[in-house]
């Protein structure tokens, strides 16, 4: 595997929280701190993986300009469980115990009983399993998880009211998309709606013809069951999965079963930058209905500006205002203010409660990061993100916002223009 080591100087003896020595031990400013990366660079989350990369390597550069030494090692996963394992594994025998990624719900369940037993501490940007969410352990998520997301996919996936729905629920098989399958399920269900399981796939599938005709076989069932139903209704697929996305929309766009079905998605293919450089899968998304519409967490409303560093690393990948990306950066500050309060050699519980105390009170470049019991998000606004023609190409457009609904509401609250002269570019 790939690895990268980055190396900030000492400045001066302050830290990055302000802490001195007396805080919690002589280790806390005297011994570097050293974070392990466990991003996808090669496999089918590489989009967010690059960018994760810039944002910690502008992590750095900050850390030094605040005179705290980080050593940041960057491996690639390639997204495959076992590889993040192994790599992790590796570098606990090198001394470093607190990590950034891993970036799916694949790997991080994987890699958890071995990060329990080490005394690791593992930071997820990307990770909204909700099947893998425990108290008292190892593993911390800067996202919430598919219980909110799926929620805000279902509730526009069954609007407008009066109009009803039956949804395909298709999804790649690993434990992220598994649980947003789920929920989406689930909540479409309680707004109304009917669901139509649809296939799921292999992680380490090539060749999407034949999950495109099984959804579309799928679909050709929901269309049956709406016509006998009768009254106003609607059909509709929910595809969760990665970048291979593109290649199924390649393929789907070959099929006349798909005329006339929205596709809507979940975070692990919104942004994609597969998807936006696929002119034949974009043309169809757009001509679908509104390109694929996925919610993404939006920027928490008390989000802190990104340092020159941070947005110089981020603007080349447009992702300066993408949480997932600042999720790593804020989750390495974190780590940092974990350690410096705990002592660079803390590991286990004590480490792990330093770093949800130091949650409970940031405001980060993805905003306030308060934490549940499980130490994932607590909750948060997504927007609708979705491909859209500009003149002759294609761009992820934010085309709306969701925010949770109170205790009182059964639906969050929608606004949604479409890809109109309100939508943000991304």
């Amino acid at each position: 595997m790939r690895k990268l080591i980055i190396t900030a100087v000492v400045i001066t003896a302050l830290g990055l929280a302000g802490c001195s020595s007396s805080d919690s031990g002589s280790d806390s400013t005297s011994k570097p701190i050293k974070v392990g990366a466990l991003l996808d660079l090669t496999g089918s989350g590489k989009t967010l993986g690059t960018a994760s990369k810039a944002a910690l390597e502008a992590g750095v550069t900050d850390a030094k300009a605040d005179g705290v030494t980080v050593e940041l090692t960057v491996v690639d996963t390639g997204g495959v469980p076992a590889t993040a394992l192994s790599e992790m594994q590796r570098l606990i025998g090198e001394g470093i115990h607190s990590f950034v990624g891993p970036q799916s719900s694949s790997e991080a369940r994987e890699i958890l009983p071995a990060a329990d037993a080490a005394g690791a501490i593992i930071v997820s940007q990307g990770s909204t399993a909700s099947s893998i969410a425990y108290d008292n352990d190892a593993l911390f998520r800067m996202l919430p998880t598919d219980v909110v997301e799926g929620k805000a996919a279902a509730d526009l996936i069954t609007s407008p009211a009066g109009i009803k729905t039956y949804a395909v629920v298709a999804h790649r098989d690993d434990a992220g998309n598994n649980g947003l399958a789920t929920t989406v399920t689930g909540d479409v269900t309680a707004n109304g709606g009917v669901v139509i399981p649809g296939p799921s796939y292999a992680p380490d599938t090539t060749n999407f013809a034949p999950v495109a005709t099984l959804i579309g076989a799928a679909i050709d069932g929901a269309r049956a069951k709406a016509k006998a139903a009768g009254g106003e209704t609607r059909v509709v697929l929910y595809l969760a999965g990665f970048d291979e996305v593109a290649s199924i929309a390649t393929e789907a766009a070959k099929l006349k079963v798909f005329d006339g079905i929205p596709w809507f998605g979940g975070d692990g293919s919104a942004q994609s930058a597969a998807l936006i450089s696929n002119a034949g899968a974009d043309a169809f998304l757009v001509k679908q209905a509104a390109g694929f519409d996925s919610p993404l967490p939006t920027l928490g409303r008390e989000s802190k500006a990104p340092s020159k560093a941070l947005d110089k690393a981020l603007n080349p990948y447009d992702k300066i205002e993408d949480p997932l990306p600042l999720g790593a950066y804020d989750a390495m500050m974190l780590i940092i203010k974990a350690q410096q309060a705990a002592g660079t050699s803390a590991i286990g519980p004590k480490l792990w409660s330093a770093f949800a105390k130091a949650a409970d009170s940031y405001i980060g470049v993805s905003g306030a990061t308060v934490l549940n019991a499980a130490g994932d998000r607590a909750t948060g606004e997504f927007g609708y993100w979705g491909v859209c023609a500009v003149g002759a190409t294609y761009e992820w457009h934010m085309n709306g916002t969701w925010v949770p609904p109170k205790a009182s509401q059964k639906v969050g609250v929608i606004e949604y223009w479409g890809c109109g002269k309100d939508s943000v570019s991304k």
